[in-house]
C-alpha cells in the first residue's frame, strides 16, 4: 500500500512484469499484484489448507508449478476469494524484485524501524533450521505446540514450506504487536505517508459475502460495527489481530499452539462485548444524568 501511494508500483500490474521467470507461464501472467494481496489470484497449492503435506518448496521448484499452473472455472484470477498462502509469497518475491532488497528489509525499513518495533524480525534460518536471532532475543522465544498440544521442534525453530530466505516464520513480541495495532487506529505519531497506507490498506475490495469484504490482507465485516482483522499461523503457533476504528478498540491474541482458530472467535466476543458494556454504562449515565 505504501509503494502504491508513493507511485512506485501498480496493484494492476501483472506479477511476472517483476518476476520475470514466469513469463512462460500459461495463465500465471493473468495474475497482478493487487490480486495476490487480496487472495484473488485463483492460486491454491496444496501447502495452503489442511490435510498439511509434508513436502515443501525450493525456489526454483516453487517458480516451475507456477509457471505450470492451470487456471479453471473455480480459480480464475480476479473472479473469487481464495486464501493463498502462496499468493503472498509470491507477492514477497515480486516485492523484492522490483526493489532490489529482501523482504525482511523491506519491512525492516518500511514498517518496523519508522513504528518502533525493535522486536520484531523475519529471520533467516541457519543449517540446523534455527532462527538466526540475537542471544537475548532467541532467549525469549517460545515454545511451539502442535493442535494436540505436542512439543513441535524447539524454542527458535522456524517453521514453513518455502525453503528459501524471507519465506518463513516471523519472531514478534505483544509490545510490538500492540504498537502495530495503535498505529493502524492511528493512535501513534508517525509518518503521514504510512499512516496513510495504512488506511488504504483497511479499504475493501472484493466482496466475501453480504458484509464482508477483503482488503490488503485486512479482511472487513462491515457490521455495524465496522470490525477489521487477520488471523493466521503455522503448525506451532497461531495469532490474531483484531480492530473496530469507530470504537478506538482492538485485540491481540499470540498463542504457541498451532491450528487454533481460536482466536478470531475470542478476539471478536471480547471486542463486541466491551462494545456492549460501554453502550449499556453510557445508558446509565444518561440516566442517571
Amino acid at each position: 500500500a505504501l509503494a502504491v501511494r508513493q507511485g512506485e508500483l501498480s496493484l494492476d500490474e501483472p506479477v511476472d512484469k517483476y518476476v520475470t521467470e514466469l513469463q512462460q507461464g500459461a495463465d500465471i501472467h493473468k495474475v497482478t499484484l493487487g490480486q495476490l494481496a487480496t487472495h484473488t489470484s485463483g492460486l491454491l497449492l496444496p501447502q495452503d489448507h489442511p490435510p498439511w503435506p509434508t513436502e515443501g518448496y525450493t525456489l526454483p521448484q516453487f517458480i516451475r508449478v507456477l509457471a505450470a499452473w492451470k487456471a479453471d472455472k473455480r480459480h480464475q484470477p480476479g473472479k473469487q476469494h481464495i486464501y493463498t498462502h502462496a499468493g503472498f509469497i509470491l507477492l514477497h518475491l515480486a516485492l523484492e524484485r522490483r526493489f532490489q532488497s529482501s523482504i525482511s528489509d523491506l519491512i525492516d525499513t518500511r514498517l518496523l524501524t519508522p513504528l518502533g518495533m525493535t522486536d520484531t524480525r523475519l529471520p533467516l534460518g541457519d543449517k540446523n533450521g534455527r532462527a538466526e536471532l540475537s542471544p537475548a532475543l532467541l532467549e525469549r522465544t517460545v515454545q511451539g505446540y502442535s493442535e494436540d498440544g505436542e512439543a513441535i521442534g524447539a524454542p527458535g525453530d522456524v517453521q514453513g514450506y518455502y525453503h528459501w530466505p524471507g519465506t518463513a516464520q516471523m519472531y514478534s513480541s505483544a509490545r510490538d504487536m500492540a504498537r502495530f495495532l495503535a498505529a493502524n487506529l492511528g493512535e501513534l505519531p508517525i509518518d503521514r505517508a504510512l499512516q496513510a497506507a495504512m488506511q488504504d490498506a483497511q479499504r475493501g475490495i472484493f466482496p466475501m459475502g453480504r458484509r464482508v469484504t477483503q482488503g490488503l490482507a485486512w479482511e472487513m465485516d462491515h457490521g455495524p460495527p465496522l470490525l477489521i482483522d487477520k488471523n493466521g499461523g503455522l503448525n506451532n503457533t497461531t495469532s490474531y489481530i483484531g480492530m473496530m476504528p469507530g470504537e478506538k478498540l482492538g485485540i491481540l491474541i499470540l498463542s504457541n499452539r498451532g491450528s487454533n482458530n481460536a482466536g478470531a472467535r475470542i478476539g471478536r466476543r471480547i471486542m463486541l462485548g466491551l462494545v456492549a458494556l460501554s453502550s449499556a454504562e453510557a445508558q446509565r449515565a444518561g440516566a442517571r444524568n
